[in-house]
């Protein structure tokens, strides 16, 4: 699906590196028994969808130890890489930098389901590298119900005080189920594509960012269902419900927000010599439309 790479270059922003952030002062051994430490690693973002390019962003990483003001407290684009993926199928994709840390494949070299995808690059005289494999598109996917209608809330005024949640709406959970018979992992999300969608919730003038995401997700899960509450829509219009089909690299990558400073531990990655996630997804859509009441 065409939405599969445009939400995954959103989330990376948010999702990935927060799993990251802050926990790389440790030390691990490699396979050629070398101490690589943590925060001379690169991190390495790339979800594979069938029929779209590779993508992949190539950074280094925060330091657990850096303050505000240190060279390596912000993740920076590491350029200049050659990167090539090894196709099963005898195919070598040669990814081009786009911009400072991005790189892609030509339009031509597209993932295809049923093939394994080895990564390959050089950095700091170590080899990095990956495999992954496209997971079965998900099956069987439906909602209990694919309208809701909220009321709009006015805060213009910048009161609060005395508020109650608007009578009228029907605020039982929306279901979503799909068929997972050998228990893999899916997550739902969802994804506002209107060009200006008008907010559900009105902020004071004064507010110069909204708080709203355009798009919400729930955690990945091997159950065959997940309930969304109405009120976690946050804007009118239409929406892509997206049911991600996951391999279990990413799943574990992203239950490791429990480290914390109390708990620091290095994420789970399947990189060998790096971090972060090079993994296969694929999906199944559906469409939500939110009216007003």
């Amino acid at each position: 699906m065409n939405y599969i790479a445009t939400f995954f270059k959103k989330f990376q922003q948010t999702a990935l590196m927060g799993l990251l952030l802050g926990v790389f002062g440790l030390a691990s051994c490699t396979d050629t028994n070398q101490v690589v430490f943590s925060n001379q690693k690169p991190v390495v973002e790339a979800f594979l969808a069938p029929g779209k390019p590779v993508s992949l962003k190539l950074t280094t990483v925060t330091s657990y130890a850096a303050s505000e003001d240190d060279a390596d407290s912000v993740a920076r684009p590491i350029t200049g890489q050659t990167i090539k993926i090894h196709v099963s199928d005898g195919k070598v994709f040669t990814l081009k930098e786009v911009s400072e840390g991005m790189y892609e494949s030509a339009a031509t070299e597209l993932v295809t389901f049923g093939l394994t995808y080895t990564l390959d690059f050089e950095y700091k005289g170590l080899p990095v590298s990956a495999i992954t494999s496209i997971p079965t598109r998900p099956t069987g996917f439906a909602l209990s119900r694919n309208v809701i209608y909220r009321t709009q809330i006015d805060l213009s005024s910048g009161t609060t005080g005395g508020f109650r949640p608007p009578s009228g709406e029907d605020r039982s959970p929306i279901e979503a189920t799909w068929n997972n018979p050998t228990s893999d992992y899916h997550f739902v999300a969802f994804i506002n594509t209107e060009t200006n969608p008008t907010p559900i919730t009105i902020l004071p003038a004064e507010t110069t960012q909204s708080p709203f995401a355009r798009r919400f997700n729930n955690e990945p899960t091997t159950a065959s269902s997940s309930s969304i509450m109405p009120q976690t829509f946050q804007y009118f219009g239409k929406h892509y419900a997206v049911l991600y089909r996951l391999n279990a690299d990413y799943a574990a990558l992203y239950k490791s927000t429990g480290t914390t400073t109390q708990n620091i531990s290095t994420p789970p990655t399947a990189i060998t010599n790096g971090l972060g996630v090079f993994t296969g997804v694929n999906a199944d859509t559906l469409i939500v439309n939110v009216y007003q009441l």
